[in-house]
């Protein structure tokens, strides 16, 4: 088609320029007015073809290069603009400017340069957002109208149990939860936002899920699933209703032996002096559980309420010995022997109403679970990070597979001993508050009838 097209136009300018010249022949003459028409004679035509031939000939050649050169031009922008369209950075198209395509590759140029700053603009706020929804501690997965994955952050593939940035997966076939996949699919299937508290079995997590649909256009739209992590708040929830339950439990054992006894007495057994000094001392006793009881309620909650530390230098032996006064009469009463082992210029920067709270709830403890005529070692040592206070005894000790839960809130090594003892199973737990609200940790060393030793370590630099 091309060379068709080609002779087309060498018969075109042949003939165009043969009756040119045949016109200048005609018309141009010599000085004495003869025409050149007349002097060339016979061999006129043979010169006109000729120089048809050579001129259309030269026609076709310029124009042929100046086709392929406008050709190669052109070949080059297209490839640019195609590149552009690709995403990709071509380099920029230099034409002379009395070029016919000069006008075209300057704006082709402008072109290029605005969409490589829009594409780099998109490329940092789209590596912004990601990151953002990346370390985000809500889990984040985006789906879309296909059911498909777009994207999933770090935190939803911990929530899940397994690896959910799993771009162009079917999100049904990774999802191992039910009550989430439903969630989702009413999402789908109503285009409205869905939410709703579940379980992941897999990692016995329970989140707040908030499936939102999101209209792109009129015929695209996206998912997107948010996975809340509530385990601490479920957490805080069941033990406050355990506490609740407990406290309700412990609170009614003495209240009923002392409305119990109180009745019976009222409906004549204060009339037998014996009954009336028995029953009147059940009371007492269960009235005392039931003031520890209520102590060690009031203690849970000024740890919870009063944060601060109020410190002051203490003299460690002189505290403890002051505070030992106290417990005198249940000291004398069960024959037991105390032994001070700290130094007298031991010295220590603590908050004293938190500590008081701590060696107290120790000692008593090594008092009520001691044998008669026990032994009970205060000691207390330091070096240049810590310092350290223990309190042991040679009473009943405890076993190793109850040595983790002692400082449970209102757990008891043995329930009949301890209720005997007047134990509310609450002592130890304050004692961790309150050594946690001071920075500082407590141990266990334990051992069926030989006794147990509490550790209590203190940072020697007070925050």
């Amino acid at each position: 088609m091309k060379q068709i097209k080609t002779i087309k136009i060498f018969f075109v300018d042949f003939f165009v320029i043969a009756i040119v010249i045949y016109m200048l022949l005609s018309i141009l003459t010599t000085e004495n007015g003869t025409s050149l028409k007349v002097l060339i004679g016979a061999n006129e035509s043979v010169l006109v073809i000729f120089t048809a031939i050579i001129l259309a000939g030269l026609e076709v050649t310029f124009r042929f290069i100046r086709y392929r050169q406008n050709k190669k031009e052109l070949d080059l922008l297209s490839k640019k603009l195609s590149d552009i369209a690709e995403g990709k950075k071509p380099g920029h198209v230099l034409l002379e400017p009395n070029d016919p395509l000069y006008g075209m590759s300057r704006t082709i140029n402008t072109l290029e340069n605005k969409q490589h700053n829009f594409t780099k603009n998109f490329t940092t706020q789209q590596r912004g957002y990601f990151s953002l929804i990346e370390y985000l501690t809500t889990g984040v997965m985006v789906l879309d109208q296909d059911r498909k994955i777009y994207m999933s952050n770090h935190a939803m593939s911990d929530m899940m149990g397994r690896e959910m940035n799993l771009k162009g997966q079917i999100y049904i076939n990774e999802i191992r939860a039910y009550d989430l996949s439903r969630l989702i699919e009413d999402s789908f299937s109503s285009h409205e936002d869905q939410h709703g508290e579940i379980r992941i079995e897999l990692t016995n997590k329970y989140v707040d899920a908030h499936v939102v649909y999101v209209p792109v256009s009129k015929r695209h739209f996206l998912v997107m699933a948010l996975l809340y992590d509530i385990t601490e708040l479920k957490e805080i929830e069941r033990m406050q209703l355990d506490f609740v339950g407990n406290v309700s439990h412990e609170l009614k054992t003495p209240i009923t032996a002392i409305t119990g006894f109180s009745e019976t007495l009222l409906h004549g057994a204060m009339d037998d002096a014996k009954a009336l000094k028995e029953f009147l001392a059940i009371i007492h006793k269960e009235s005392l559980k039931l003031t520890d009881l209520v102590e060690d309620i009031l203690s849970l909650a000024k740890i919870d309420a009063n944060t601060e530390l109020d410190l002051k230098e203490i003299n460690l032996r002189e505290y403890v010995t002051e505070l030992l006064k106290t417990f005198k009469p249940q000291i004398e009463k069960k024959k037991i022997k105390i032994f001070v082992e700290i130094s007298e210029d031991f010295f220590v920067v603590m908050d004293q109403n938190k500590l008081r709270h701590v060696i107290d709830n120790l000692i008593q403890n090594a008092i009520k679970y001691n044998n008669f005529q026990g032994k009970i070692w205060v000691e207390a040592t330091s070096d240049a990070k810590n310092w350290t206070i223990s309190i042991r005894d040679n009473g009943y000790g405890i076993s190793n597979d109850k040595q983790e839960r002692v400082f449970e809130r209102f757990y008891r090594v043995d329930t009949s001993r301890s209720r005997d003892s007047g134990g509310t199973g609450l002592g130890l737990s304050v004692v961790k508050e309150y050594v946690a609200a001071m920075n500082g940790e407590i141990k266990l060393e334990s051992q069926v009838g030989v006794g147990s030793k509490f550790i209590v370590r203190f940072p020697q630099t007070m925050k």
